[in-house]
C-alpha cells in the first residue's frame, strides 16, 4: 500500500503546529493551569487584598491564557516569512519502507524505526522526526487517503508513538 499527497505549508498549519506542541507538553499545561486559577484566586480575593496583588492576578491570567497563543501566532507568521521552503509545495510518498519527503530536486527519506511520534490535532497530522521537528500533515491535502495513511501507521509505528485517534 502507498499513500502519496502534496502539502503546502500555511501560517495557519504552523501555528496549529506550534499549539499542539506547546500545550501537549508539561510546561504548556502548567501555563494553562496557572492561567486559570488566576481568574478565581482574583475573584475569590478581590476585596480581602490590595488592589495591586488583583490586578497582577488579572495580567497573569490574560498573559498565560492570551498573549502565549498570541506569541505562537506572532512566532508562526515570522517562521513562515524567514523560511523560503515554506513557499513551495512538498510531496509525500507513505509506504511500507517509510516515508519520502519531495521538494524541488531535493529528496528525502525516513524510515519506520525513526519516527519519533505521531500526533493528531483537528486540523493536522504531525509526524515527529526528532524531539522540536515534525512534518506537518494537513488532513485536508491527506483528503481521501486519510484513511490509508493511518493503516500505514498503525501497521508500521509502534502503538506508543502513536498518539492519535485511531478509527
Amino acid at each position: 500500500m502507498k499513500v502519496q499527497f502534496n502539502v503546502q505549508m500555511t501560517r495557519q498549519y504552523l501555528f496549529d503546529f506550534f499549539l499542539q506542541h506547546t500545550y501537549r507538553a508539561l510546561r504548556g499545561k502548567l501555563s494553562l493551569l496557572a492561567g486559570l486559577a488566576m481568574i478565581p484566586l482574583c475573584v475569590l480575593t478581590w476585596n480581602r487584598v490590595g488592589r495591586m496583588f488583583s490586578v497582577c492576578y488579572i495580567f497573569f491570567a490574560v498573559f498565560f491564557l492570551l498573549l502565549m497563543p498570541g506569541k505562537l501566532w506572532i512566532k508562526a507568521d515570522q517562521g513562515f516569512k524567514r523560511t523560503p521552503v515554506y513557499r513551495k509545495p512538498f510531496t509525500y510518498k507513505v509506504d511500507s519502507t517509510g516515508i519520502t519527503t519531495i521538494q524541488n530536486a531535493q529528496t528525502g527519506h525516513l524510515k519506520w524505526n525513526q519516527v519519533e511520534k505521531v500526533i493528531d490535532s483537528q486540523l493536522c497530522l504531525y509526524v515527529y522526526i526528532n524531539k522540536a521537528d515534525a512534518y506537518v500533515w494537513p488532513k485536508a491535502a491527506v483528503g481521501k487517503n486519510y484513511q490509508k495513511l493511518l493503516e500505514l501507521l498503525k501497521k508500521h509505528v509502534d502503538a506508543r508513538k502513536l498518539k492519535i485517534r485511531l478509527k
